[in-house]
């Protein structure tokens, strides 16, 4: 039987660890109504960049800490050698880097300036150093915080989260407030809660491991996060190049309703991934308990459900947001994402064969498939955004951002059927969301601005008839069995 205590550290750690999502979500009213649009696209290139120097910074050695752990826990000098040795190594990689871009940061800033014909302004001083000095700080951090993990201590995991949580919101918003119109609150905010927290883990680590530096293990390191590190940055190219490629072709306003737009999917993006995770164990239990490697009935029940689910979600958000943004939201610019949201969220509903086709990679342990799925949806993701964003505009980054998705799921199927053997009910997975978002691309792409509400309920409404019609068989006798039980 699952203990309370399993229960409740689960909680802390899905919860709590989203926290830094949940800034974001807080803060977005904020930022979009003390910041113009030009301004909130800046920030977001400033976040992005700070987003790939904490992965270079970091090179994968978080997960070196959690993978490595249960391997030296007992062994009282061995972990001081292990984590002193990555502490070591996270403050010199984040020194070299400080170094190198005190000479190379503002010419190369300025070059993208230029390149772009000061459509867009970047600036490595302060803000681009500002990104840098975060992205530093919280490469340590989260190194901390994924070995709390693995050391089974929540309380400390919540509290440390909840310090970054509270320093973030209330550093970023007394600025902004202080200082409307200008990029001080988000980055001082960022920078000074990054500080915080850096001081905070930084004093943990020493205080429980010291400082050392072990040249022996470096060779076993690198073996273990050089693949890691090549999957994040690929990820990474994946969720941000695209925003550059826009401030290239188009300028800062534009970049920011794109990112404003993809934002406005952060909480869908949070609630599949919650469906993901609560799903891996039960199937990884069965594969386990019965020593199979193909599919099942009871397996493809929980991916089945998963894509009914999202089917059935996606219409009802997009024809939520639009009717709950401008409560919130007073910049009139951002209302501009509402032509994009039915076409980004419409790739949601791939999110259960997405998820089918990734367990196998996990429980198979096959990772080293991860670098060639990225890097080659990343080459067709780039050329894409490229391609489409300089011909069509942002409509071409939204488009491109949709188009990736099916690639990246059909790559993880050809990886993973190698370990794999899949039978699956077509019309379930492939063929409902797939009729669905070529229904959504179609109208989507014809309609107004003043008929899209009336397009996007009967966007639901198709949701609803195609997963009736594909699941009768197993609603039917649901609602048989609940009006018996009403009368």
């Amino acid at each position: 039987m699952i203990s309370k205590q399993f229960i409740k550290s689960s909680f802390i750690y899905s919860i709590v660890g989203a926290l830094p999502l949940f800034s974001g979500i807080v803060l977005l009213p904020f930022y979009t109504n003390m910041l113009t649009t030009a301004q909130f696209g800046v920030l977001a290139l400033y976040i992005a960049f700070a987003a790939i120097m904490q992965l270079v910074v970091n090179f994968g050695l978080e997960q070196y800490l959690g993978a490595h752990w249960v391997d030296f826990k007992d062994n009282v000098q061995k972990a001081r050698e292990n984590v002193g040795t990555v502490i070591s190594m996270l403050l010199i990689i984040g020194l070299i880097f400080l170094a190198v871009f005190a000479f190379t940061g503002a010419p190369v800033f300025s070059a993208f300036t230029e390149l772009n014909g000061n459509k867009t302004t970047l600036e490595f001083y302060p803000w681009g150093f500002m990104s840098l000095l975060t992205a530093i700080f919280n490469s340590l951090f989260k190194s901390y915080i994924s070995l709390l993990i693995f050391q089974q201590r929540p309380e400390r995991f919540f509290w440390m989260n909840l310090l970054n949580f509270v320093l973030t919101i209330a550093i970023s918003l007394a600025i902004l407030f202080y200082k409307p119109f200008s990029l001080a609150g988000p980055m001082y905010g960022r920078l000074l809660s990054g500080l915080g927290i850096f001081v905070v883990a930084l004093f943990y680590f020493i205080r429980e491991f010291g400082i050392s530096f072990h040249i022996r293990l470096l060779k076993g390191i690198a073996v273990f996060c050089f693949p890691l590190f090549v999957y994040f940055i690929l990820s990474w190219t994946g969720a941000n190049l695209d925003r550059y490629i826009i401030a290239y072709f188009l300028d800062a306003r534009d970049v920011g309703i794109f990112v404003f737009a993809i934002q406005c999917t952060l909480l869908l993006d949070f609630l599949n991934s919650g469906l993901a995770y609560s799903i891996y164990p039960k199937v990884y239990s069965i594969w386990k308990e019965k020593e199979i490697n193909y599919a099942t009935t009871e397996v493809n029940r929980y991916f089945n459900g998963f894509t009914a689910m999202t089917l059935l979600i996606v219409p009802v958000v997009v024809i939520a947001l639009p009717l709950i943004i401008p409560f919130v939201v007073k910049n009139r610019d951002f209302y501009l994402t509402f032509r994009f949201l039915a076409i980004l969220f419409s790739g949601y509903t791939l999110s259960g064969i997405r998820a089918y086709f990734w367990a196998p990679l996990m429980y198979f342990k096959k990772t080293k498939a991860l670098p060639r799925i990225f890097l080659l949806s990343a080459i067709f993701q780039v050329a894409v955004s490229i391609g489409l964003i300089s011909f069509f505009g942002l409509i071409g980054a939204v488009w491109a951002n949709v188009m990736v998705k099916p690639v990246q799921i059909l790559l993880m199927y050809i990886e993973s059927r190698k370990v794999f053997d899949y039978r699956i009910n077509m019309w379930k997975l492939v063929y409902l969301p797939v009729i669905f978002i070529s229904v959504v691309l179609v109208t989507e792409t014809v309609c107004a601005d003043s008929t899209r509400l009336l397009v996007e309920i009967g966007q639901l409404f198709l949701a609803v008839v195609l997963v009736g019609l594909v699941y009768r068989n197993e609603l039917i006798p649901v609602i048989r069995e609940r009006l018996h039980l009403k009368g």
